[in-house]
């Protein structure tokens, strides 16, 4: 059985009194998912929150932040999770520590699968580990790490991930306590997604939105959609009414 040595030990220390010192409402912001790009070295990290059971995204962050796509996807998410093999897993045992893709299917006959062609590929991601928190279907939480090139992740990957899960999962809880100390109308929002409602708030459009963060139009709308599920709306003014508290 491997083990960490001693060296990866150290290191996996020094991100948790790194990101200890990470302040904010939300448990994964854009910091420490950079600290954890550091420390599992890839292309992206990705946090997301999604029920399974109602086909509903949650709520979701990157590192990098996600571009409009250069290349259009062929499958949506909840087609995609059907044919992908760690999200099959994950719906079959519950088992959300961490695994490579590469612990479930064979690079040659993943490359010339339909999932490979029209949800992979599309978004440059050749390698990828996931790992998660203790979670229902109705709300699941999973970290995305993926590479764009280059070799596989590795065994000794998995074990700093799953090393990290108490204390992703106290991160996690401890936000949501702060949360509900919080007014209603800002319960579940992230700091970037009441950062763009405050600029809609002043009449700007999306694309003014975009340059006002120095993100791309696309990530505006994404955090716009999530905000909209978050507040229970389906337009900018009721959005920006619900995060006043009117």
């Amino acid at each position: 059985m491997q083990r960490l040595d001693a060296g990866d030990l150290e290191r996996v220390g020094r991100f948790v009194a790194e990101t200890g010192e990470i302040d904010g409402d939300e448990p994964f912001p854009p910091a420490l998912l950079a600290a954890l790009q550091r420390l599992v070295p890839c292309d992206s990290v990705t946090f997301c929150e999604l029920d399974r059971i109602g086909e509903r995204a949650l709520g979701m962050v990157s590192v990098p932040e996600e571009p409009d796509e250069d290349e259009e996807l062929g499958l949506d998410y909840w087609e995609a999770r059907h044919e992908h093999p760690i999200c099959r897993f994950h719906e079959k045992t519950g088992d959300w520590r961490a695994y490579r893709l590469s612990d479930f299917v064979e690079t040659r006959r993943f490359r010339s699968s339909r999932i490979y062609a029209e949800w992979f590929r599309p978004q440059h991601v050749e390698s990828l580990i996931t790992v998660g928190l203790d979670s229902p279907l109705s709300h699941t939480k999973v970290f995305l790490l993926g590479r764009n090139r280059g070799r596989d992740f590795d065994p000794a990957d998995c074990l700093v991930l799953d090393i990290l899960r108490p204390y992703f999962a106290m991160r996690y809880d401890a936000a949501h306590a702060r949360a509900d100390a919080a007014p209603a109308s800002c319960v579940g929002l992230t700091r970037r997604e009441r950062q763009v409602l405050d600029i809609v708030a002043e009449g700007k459009t999306n694309h003014q939105v975009a340059e006002a963060l120095r993100i791309s139009d696309g990530t505006v709308r994404r955090h716009l959609e999530n905000a909209y599920a978050k507040l229970g709306v389906h337009t900018r003014t009721a959005a920006v009414r619900a995060l006043n508290g009117e």
